[in-house]
């Protein structure tokens, strides 16, 4: 309810999802300041989250490192983590957990089910089980 948001956006809702991290935009001359000279929240860069997160995944990783050389695997893996690789283990694991593939796609930005299905990561046992449950010749 920051910034008087409601808990669920409306139709034809205009703030921003991400909004600014510290100083609100406002001063004098800039065009995002309302007629009522309130100042109006402007967005994050694009690059901004990313930053964020490699900021947030860089923190956990010196923790890890601190931790000692039984960490130093999980740490240089964490190293590598992106606000990329959040958005695929959030697909991944949502067609784990057998969300509508189409649901996923939309969830996701995806124009095409065959770039979403490379979220599905089912193990050889899980497949021929449901193959066989669910896919029957009544002879």
């Amino acid at each position: 309810q920051s910034f008087g948001m409601t808990a669920l956006p409306s139709p034809g809702e205009a703030t921003p999802l991400v909004l600014p991290v510290g100083k609100t935009a406002g001063s004098t001359g800039d065009p995002t300041r309302k007629k009522t000279g309130e100042a109006s929240p402007r967005p994050l860069t694009r690059a901004a989250p990313h930053t964020i997160v490699k900021a947030v995944f860089a923190g956990a990783t010196h923790r890890l490192r601190a931790r000692g050389e039984a960490f130093a695997a999980r740490a240089d893996l964490l190293e590598q983590a992106s606000a990329h690789w959040l958005r695929h283990t959030a697909g991944s694991h949502m067609a784990d957990q057998q969300v509508d593939l189409r649901l996923v796609r939309d969830n996701l930005g995806h124009a095409s089910l065959s770039t979403t299905s490379l979220y599905l990561h089912v193990d050889d046992d899980r497949r021929h089980h449901e193959t066989d449950a669910k896919h029957r010749i009544d002879w």
